[in-house]
C-alpha cells in the first residue's frame, strides 16, 4: 500500500490586520523535495501522526509538502494557487497511490477562494479518481463545506481544545484508510449543520463530558469516526458554523441516528457552558481577591486566532492599578525587542510598547523599563506538549513597575511556560500571570492556579456582534436569539 501525505494549515481570520503571503508559511514548513527528513523545529502534528502510524503498519509513505502558517488575514490569490498547484504536482509525481491523507485546518481562506480546503480536496479527488480513499484531518475550529465532504471518504477533526490529540487523529485516519483499501469497510458519511458559533474549551464540563460522548460513539462500534466541528467565527461565508460529521460502515440510518444524538448533546453542552469570559474590570477584581495565583487569558488578542498580539489594553490597566508581582506576555513588538537587545540586560530604557498594528491593539504605552534578559533562542511547545519548537525570535524580558513583560519578534500565542522561564522569570513567584492566548495555554498553565478567561476588545473578541460580517448565513446563535436546530448537510438530499 502506498500512501500520499500532505498538509497545509492556516486558520484564516478575515478581520485580521495581518496579511498572509507565501513567506507566512516558511517558518513551519517541510518540503520533501529539498529535505529527506523534516527539520527539527517543525512539528508535523496530524501529518506526523499519520506518517508514524503508516510506518508502523508497513505502509509505504510518499511525503508531500507540509505548510503551517500563523493565523492571519486571507492569503493572496497567487499565494493560494502556488500552494494548491504545488501539492497537486507532488501528488502527480508520486505515481501510483493507493490512498491519500491530508492535514488541513478547515477554516483557511484566500482572496477569491473562501473555502481553500474544499478547493484543494476537490483538486485531489479529480486527480486520483473516485476509487482511491481520501482522508482529511482538520482542526475542530474548521467550517465544514459540502465540497469537503464530497471529496473525502473520511473527514475528521481533533476532539480536544487545546488541540492535544492531532497525532492521535492522524493515526486513526490511517487505520481507516488501510481498512478501506483492504475492503473491510465501506465508509458512509452523515453530516449535520449546527447553526451556532462557539469557542468552547474541552478541559472542563460540560464540553469535556461531550467529548466523552464522541469517544463512546466510536468505541461502541456504532461509528467508524465521529467529529464535532465547532466552526470558526473569524471566517465570513455561508459555511461558517458548527457541524457534526459521523462516518459509519455502509449504514446510513445508523449514521443519522448517531449524528442527531451528538448534535443534540453538542448544542446542550455549548449553550450550558455559554460565554466563560468576563470583562477586564471583573477579571482584575477577581485576581486581586483570589487567595492563590491567577492566570488571566487575554483571549481577544490571541495571535493564534488572527489577532496582532500587540494589544496594550490589559497591560495598561495593570500598570494603572499598580499591580505588583505580575507577568505579562507575549507582546509582539519587534522594534522594542530590538531596542532591548541593543541596550542589553541591566539597562534602563524608554520604550513605546505595543499598539502598533491597528485600532484593536489599543494605544502604544510610553514606559521606562529595566531590561531583565534578552534572547534569540527561546522556543515553546505546541499546545504545551512535546519538544519546544515554536520560536519567539529575538525576544526580551523587561520590568515596568511591578510587571515583568516578555516581548517577542515572532508572532505567536502563549503555549507553554518557556516564554517566561526562558527569560529567567519564575512564575511560582508571581501572583498574576497574563497570557495572550484563548485556550492553548491551559495544558501548561492550569497547574499554576485559577484560570480567568478575560474578554476585551480585539480581533478575536468573543462578542461576535462587534464583527462586521457580510456573508454569514443567518440566523446563527448567539448572534440571533433563535432555537438552534441542526439541519442536514450531507449526503445531498
Amino acid at each position: 500500500m502506498r500512501l500520499f501525505v500532505c498538509g497545509v494549515v492556516q486558520e484564516t481570520n478575515v478581520f485580521s490586520p495581518i496579511p498572509t503571503g507565501w513567506d507566512s508559511f516558511t517558518g513551519q514548513c517541510w518540503d520533501p523535495r529539498n529535505d529527506p527528513e523534516p527539520p527539527e523545529n517543525v512539528n508535523l502534528l496530524a501529518y506526523g501522526g499519520a506518517v508514524e502510524r503508516a510506518c508502523r503498519l508497513g505502509i509505504e509513505v510518499v511525503p508531500g509538502l507540509f505548510l503551517n502558517a500563523i493565523p492571519a488575514a486571507p492569503a493572496s490569490a497567487s499565494c493560494w494557487q502556488r500552494i494548491r498547484e504545488r501539492i497537486l504536482d507532488d501528488l502527480r509525481k508520486a505515481g501510483r497511490i493507493d490512498a491519500v491523507f491530508v492535514f488541513l485546518h478547515g477554516a483557511m481562506s484566500a482572496m477569491e477562494t473562501p473555502d481553500c480546503e474544499g478547493d484543494l480536496l476537490q483538486g485531489i479527488r479529480e486527480q486520483v479518481g473516485a476509487k482511491v480513499p481520501v482522508a482529511a484531518v482538520c482542526d475542530l475550529h474548521g467550517n465544514v463545506s459540502a465540497a469537503m465532504l464530497d471529496a473525502t471518504d473520511f473527514l475528521i477533526c481533533c476532539r480536544e481544545y487545546p488541540h492535544i490529540d492531532f497525532a492521535e487523529r492522524g493515526a486513526g485516519a490511517v487505520d481507516l484508510l488501510k481498512s478501506m483499501c483492504e475492503g473491510r469497510i465501506r465508509p458512509f458519511s452523515t453530516a449535520l449543520r449546527v447553526p451556532l458559533m462557539t469557542v468552547s474549551p474541552t478541559t472542563f464540563g460540560p464540553m469535556s463530558d461531550f467529548v466523552s460522548q464522541l469517544r463512546s460513539a466510536e468505541e461502541s462500534g456504532g461509528a467508524l469516526c465521529a467529529s464535532a466541528f465547532h466552526g470558526f467565527f473569524g471566517a465570513d461565508h455561508e459555511d461558517v458554523g458548527a457541524a457534526i460529521v459521523v462516518i459509519t460502515n455502509d449504514e446510513s440510518e445508523q449514521g443519522e441516528r448517531i449524528a442527531s444524538q451528538l448534535a443534540e448533546a453538542f448544542v446542550d453542552a455549548v449553550t450550558r457552558q455559554g460565554n466563560i469570559g468576563v470583562p477586564l474590570d471583573q477579571a482584575l477584581h477577581e485576581a486581586a481577591a483570589a487567595k492563590r495565583r491567577v492566570v488571566i487569558a487575554e483571549r481577544a488578542d490571541n495571535s493564534g486566532g488572527g489577532a496582532g498580539g500587540d494589544s496594550t489594553v490589559i497591560l495598561a490597566e495593570l500598570l494603572r492599578r499598580g499591580v505588583n508581582d505580575a507577568a505579562f506576555g507575549v507582546l509582539w513588538d519587534p522594534i522594542s525587542a530590538d531596542f532591548c537587545h541593543l541596550a542589553g540586560p541591566g539597562s534602563r530604557i524608554f520604550l513605546r510598547l505595543g499598539g502598533k498594528v491597528g485600532p484593536q491593539s489599543g494605544s502604544p504605552l510610553d514606559v521606562e523599563a529595566e531590561v531583565l534578559a534578552v534572547a534569540d533562542d527561546v522556543h515553546q511547545q505546541w499546545f504545551g506538549r512535546g519538544k519546544p519548537t515554536v520560536p519567539l525570535g529575538k525576544s526580551a524580558a523587561i520590568r515596568v513597575d511591578g510587571v515583568d513583560v516578555v516581548i517577542g519578534s515572532e508572532r505567536h500565542q502563549v503555549f507553554s511556560r518557556h516564554v517566561f522561564e526562558g527569560h529567567g522569570i519564575d512564575l511560582e513567584q508571581k501572583k498574576v500571570i497574563v497570557v495572550k492566548s484563548t485556550q492553548h495555554f491551559a495544558t501548561a498553565y492550569a497547574p499554576l492556579g485559577q484560570i480567568i478567561y478575560c474578554d476585551t476588545p480585539g480581533t478575536v473578541t468573543m462578542d461576535f456582534s462587534t464583527l462586521p460580517y457580510q456573508n454569514l448565513k443567518r440566523p446563527i446563535w448567539p448572534l440571533d436569539d433563535v432555537p438552534i436546530v441542526p439541519r442536514p448537510l450531507w449526503p445531498p438530499s
